[in-house]
């Protein structure tokens, strides 16, 4: 479906994204993007982003931190604009980002995980064409940014790129929020039918499965005592029959139309 770099890279940003204050996994929470947390993300992105701070310096400066809070905000949207069919929007989002990113460019990949420019081993020609592993028929990948650009804005680049292979692949639709009860979290959906529905923060599946199965069971025992009910005011009413004097049972309308029938045959007598 995606590389391993491209999954790996929508991961993060669905849980950048989910930092923000507001209903996660049930619950209202603070805002979660601190400093020291914003380290580690820039670190697992750049391995060079905390290297030059002196010793006790702070992880991040605040600069930084509100730079990388307006790239969650731009992340959230598209990912609401995704969950919503709304592919136009989302592409707008999407191009922001790799407009922000620098020149883009098609390179071969590099590394175990493509993730930087480089070149791929070239493996000698085979009769009739290039053999497999040659650069010829490598894929391509894209590539955007400068060497030495700041950590944060390399976070940005690789999460533009991401974004760019599910749209390249027709696939923004993978990008969802939660369907659980106050629960906004972005995730990525990677089933093959594209079914999951619940991010995995604070069990929202398992709390929307106990909440439908309590309703169903509510709603049993309440047809349940329904029907009990009418059917003692069944047993009831058939007492208050069985105890009445004959006619008395009947409706008033019909014994008075019984009672008149007998005077009008007694003057017809007479």
């Amino acid at each position: 479906m995606f590389s391993p770099n491209t999954t790996r890279r929508l991961t993060q940003a669905a849980a950048l994204a989910n930092t923000a204050a507001g209903d996660h996994g049930g619950q209202t929470l603070p805002e979660r993007l601190d400093e020291q947390h914003l380290a580690d993300i820039l670190a697992d992105v750049s391995p060079h982003a905390g290297e030059a701070r002196p010793a006790g310096a702070e992880p991040s400066s605040s600069a930084t931190l509100r730079s990388v809070r307006k790239l969650r905000a731009a992340i959230a949207g598209i990912w609401h604009d995704a969950a919503a069919e709304d592919a136009g929007a989302a592409l707008a989002g999407i191009n922001h980002l790799l407009s922000a990113a620098g020149p883009v460019q098609l390179i071969l990949p590099g590394g175990p995980d493509g993730e930087r420019p480089g070149t791929a081993a070239t493996a000698p020609h085979a009769a009739g064409g290039p053999a497999a592993g040659s650069p010829a028929r490598t894929p391509a990948v894209l590539d955007a940014g400068r060497e030495g650009d700041p950590a944060e804005k390399e976070l940005s680049t690789a999460f533009a790129l991401a974004l760019t292979d599910v749209a390249l692949a027709g696939e923004l639709t993978r990008l969802r929020t939660c369907s659980g009860e106050a629960c906004d979290n972005a995730f990525v959906d990677l089933t093959r039918n594209r079914s999951k529905q619940f991010c995995d923060e604070a069990n929202c599946a398992n709390r929307a499965h106990v909440r439908a199965y309590r309703a169903r069971r509510a709603a049993e025992a309440g047809d349940e005592e329904t029907g009990a009910v009418s059917a003692d005011r069944a047993v009831q009413q058939d007492a208050v029959r069985d105890r009445a004097p004959d006619g008395e049972g009947t409706k008033p309308g019909k014994k008075a139309k019984k009672d008149k029938g007998k005077k009008k045959s007694k003057k017809h007598k007479k």
